[in-house]
């Protein structure tokens, strides 16, 4: 399956915000959209970044998840 996420370089978080269902993407988590965004420091050194990106779920666990930090676990 494949996801949507947005990562916070810095602190390694992440939030899921889309899954692919068949051809059309599905909205995931959005009522935790805000808060994550909220939660983020407003760094404006260049290493403080928000990533988003279309991942498939082996590939987002080898580059994040083994050493990241799940905003919200859903």
């Amino acid at each position: 399956m494949n996801r949507k996420y947005l990562v916070d370089t810095i602190t390694r978080e992440y939030l899921c915000i889309a899954l692919k269902k068949g051809q059309e993407w599905v909205p995931n988590n959005q009522d935790s959209l805000q808060s994550f965004m909220s939660s983020r420091s407003s760094n404006s050194t260049a290493e403080a970044e928000l990533l988003s990106g279309e991942f498939n779920d082996n590939n987002f666990f080898e580059k994040w998840i083994r050493n990241g930090t799940n905003f919200l676990f859903r």
